[in-house]
């Protein structure tokens, strides 16, 4: 299972990258090509999909309480991406390309990009954690002799 985990685990970090690929694409492009508007599904689909499958391969592979712990800390900062938003709304701020944003909302909306960076890190550092582990050995494989296992591996 930890193969698998690592497995979503590297597709989250690449949609991740893709996903700044897509934001840099849909900011450079001109309004109207409306190229910003694939930077926003897979943002709302795709990673929230891989997000939730990567958490429970990681229960099921029991990758350790503390990358436990970090898999939900990037659930929490992918739904921080879209409070974002709603908390400049909330302010007047009006969807980009706009140059009129009011008092503080342009240092909230920066947030956004800083909370996936910060994703985007915590991805490949649970990768890197969860790769040193190694293969999960089952009770029964640990407690046999090497050289039991050995012979049984052979015969």
């Amino acid at each position: 299972m930890r193969k698998a985990f690592l497995v979503v685990n590297a597709l989250l970090t690449l949609s991740l990258i893709a996903q700044l690929y897509l934001a840099a694409l849909g900011f450079f492009s001109p309004p109207e090509d409306e190229l910003f508007r694939f930077h926003g599904m897979n943002g709302r689909f795709v990673l929230p999909v891989l997000l939730i499958v990567w958490i429970v391969l990681g229960f099921v592979a029991r990758i350790g309480r503390s990358n436990i712990v970090l898999t939900f800390v990037c659930l929490v900062l992918l739904a921080l991406q879209t409070v974002y938003f709603i908390v400049a709304g909330a302010l007047g701020a009006t969807p980009p390309p706009n140059e009129s944003t009011p008092g503080a909302t342009p240092y909230i909306l920066a947030l956004h990009g800083l909370g996936g960076t910060i994703l985007l890190l915590l991805t490949v550092v649970v990768f890197s954690r969860v790769r040193r582990m190694g293969p999960r050995v089952r009770a029964a494989e640990a407690s046999e002799p090497a050289g039991a296992r050995a012979s049984s591996a052979a015969g």
